[in-house]
């Protein structure tokens, strides 16, 4: 894992910040200490750490960093989302410098499919260097070559895909034949039956929203997903001979939905919420208009 803390020891030296947030995502909780002890060392700046879930650069812990003063908002794990902040924020990206391993490499070349998209998370994006460099040298050819988020809009574009990283979290955008390089548990997967499983229950959520009668809208208040449309979705639904309600909130969970009493929910927030369970259906915006 390559971390580039000294390019954030430069920037709070060069601007001359005072108080720093630091925002990291569950994979490196266990680091983060040290890396604030680092901060803090190197730079004489006061540094304190967000312990609540960090979902992506769509995140930002904007209120906690208001009530502490800070000056400095740094994000490692996720490059820039495009959120305007009135709190510099200072992206760090997280690197993990590997090789294919030459066993995985023998179980690519059986894939038969010729033309391919070859996909993965931005801390594996050296790594998908190197399969596209192993692909065009055993006579494939690359249609398309991306990082991807969780929240990404994907469409068919080659006979098959390859994603390469760790978890299924990214993976199960892409849409079609599917193949899944997993480096943590070191093999070739083919996750095309579970994409499809995915799209069916999509589907069914889709169908069960339709005989809704009382629709909960759901608005997330992180700065990156904050949809401010909400009035004309409202109207929308209203159209439809549906009663809509709009429900503000930061994180999603069935915890806090289970005691409206609403037949379905609309959400206008992370689409990935769905990969949780909850009592009553939920449908992401953008399945639905």
């Amino acid at each position: 894992m390559f971390i580039e803390i000294d390019k954030v020891i430069k920037k709070i030296k060069e601007k001359n910040y005072k108080r720093i947030l630091i925002q990291v995502p569950e994979g490196l909780k266990t680091e983060v200490v040290k890396i604030a002890d680092k901060i803090e060392k190197q730079t004489k700046a006061q540094v304190f750490i967000s312990v609540e879930p960090c979902y992506g650069a769509c995140d930002l812990p904007l209120e906690e960093a208001r009530i502490l003063r800070s000056d400095l908002i740094v994000h490692l794990g996720h490059s820039d989302f495009g959120v305007k902040t009135e709190i510099p924020v200072f992206y760090i990206p997280v690197y993990f410098d590997l090789k294919i391993p030459e066993k995985l490499k023998e179980e690519i070349s059986k894939i038969k499919e010729e033309n391919l998209a070859i996909y993965s998370s931005e801390p594996f994006k050296k790594i998908l260097d190197d399969l596209e460099n192993y692909l065009l040298k055993i006579g494939k050819k690359i249609v398309s070559k991306k990082i991807i988020l969780g929240c990404s809009e994907m469409k068919n574009s080659a006979e098959a895909n390859i994603f390469v990283g760790s978890g299924n979290f990214h993976p199960l955008v892409l849409r079609g034949k599917t193949y899944f390089l997993d480096l943590e548990k070191n093999r070739l997967g083919d996750l095309t039956a579970e994409i499809k499983k995915e799209e069916m229950k999509k589907k069914a959520r889709i169908l069960k929203f339709e005989e809704a009668k009382k629709v909960g809208i759901l608005v997330s208040v992180k700065p990156g997903q904050f949809y401010k449309d909400y009035d004309i979705i409202k109207k929308k639904i209203e159209r439809e001979g549906k009663e809509g309600k709009i429900l503000v909130l930061d994180e999603i969970t069935n915890e806090k939905l289970g005691r409206f009493g609403f037949d379905a929910y609309l959400n206008t927030g992370c689409p990935r919420i769905l990969d949780n369970k909850f009592g009553k259906p939920i449908i992401n915006l953008k399945d639905l208009f």
